[in-house]
C-alpha cells in the first residue's frame, strides 16, 4: 500500500488511540504531543481527534495530499 493509499484510508479525524497505533506510540505520547502544540488536534464531543492532516504533517509526510 503507498503513502497515498494509507493516507486515503485513514478516517478524517482520528481518535488519540488511533494515532498511537499508527505511529507505534502509547496514547500518552501521543497525547503529549498534543499538550506540547507538536501536533495538532481538536475538541470532540466523544473526546480528542487529530485530522488526518496534522499527522501526516508531524510524521513530515505533507507533500501535497488532500485532506
Amino acid at each position: 500500500m503507498t503513502l497515498t493509499e494509507q493516507f486515503q484510508t485513514l478516517p478524517k479525524l482520528l481518535k488519540v488511540r488511533e494515532v498511537a497505533d499508527f505511529t507505534g506510540t502509547h496514547e500518552r505520547t501521543v497525547r503529549r504531543w498534543i499538550r506540547d502544540g507538536r501536533l495538532a488536534a481538536v475538541e470532540h464531543p466523544s473526546g480528542l481527534r487529530v485530522p488526518r492532516r496534522s499527522l501526516w504533517r508531524f510524521l513530515g509526510l505533507d507533500f501535497g495530499l488532500s485532506a
